[in-house]
């Protein structure tokens, strides 16, 4: 009896395949992975300012405070923190591989990351706080997502004036020229 290709059945099927991927993640996760804080934003209780993007009367608002495994995390430091001369600072940046599934706990889905609902997001790691750039999806198996990297910028204090919720954050290299980084 010849079988077809699309008629066969037996026990690999998707949900098992993807079973045995996201549980061989989750164990690369917990023998070499890294965590870290993400933070929702808030679109309805936020209050900003229409022209000027900034926070006014009860600012920026986010939700959860979700402590997601990552099967990597890339914290690039930048080589001068201080402003320059001209006004112009590098920022450190960061780079998170992890699982769509656990992305997901945070409400962040598939149609949120086509249509950039992540721009205002937050990620806390090393004792810094990130603006969530870019999320793209790096992994699916029939169109079942499996891996996600995200792309973060450094949030800096003069950005944080408004932000009374992540203050614990903030550093004012300024004032304080010997802050260590990760003390917050």
């Amino acid at each position: 009896m010849r079988g077809r290709l699309d008629w066969k059945r037996g026990r690999w099927n998707i949900n098992t395949e993807t079973t045995l991927i996201h549980r061989g993640l989750r164990g690369w996760q917990r023998a070499t992975g890294d965590s870290f804080t993400y933070f929702r934003w808030q679109y309805g209780e936020s209050e900003m300012h229409p022209v000027y993007d900034e926070a006014t009367g009860a600012g920026k608002q986010f939700y959860g405070r979700w402590q997601l495994p990552a099967l990597h995390v890339n914290h690039a430091e930048s080589a001068n923190s201080h402003p320059r001369d001209s006004g112009l600072y590098i920022v450190d940046s960061l780079h998170v591989t992890c699982e769509f599934d656990q992305l997901a706990k945070t409400g962040l889905t598939d149609i949120h990351i086509k249509h950039g609902a992540y721009q205002r997001d937050r990620i806390a790691y090393d004792g810094l706080l990130f603006a969530v750039t870019h999320v793209d999806i790096r992994g699916q198996i029939r169109r079942r997502d499996i891996v996600v990297t995200i792309d973060a910028q450094q949030v800096r204090d003069d950005e944080l004036v408004n932000d009374p919720e992540f203050a614990a954050y903030m550093r004012d290299f300024s004032r304080n020229p010997d802050a260590q980084r990760g003390s917050a």
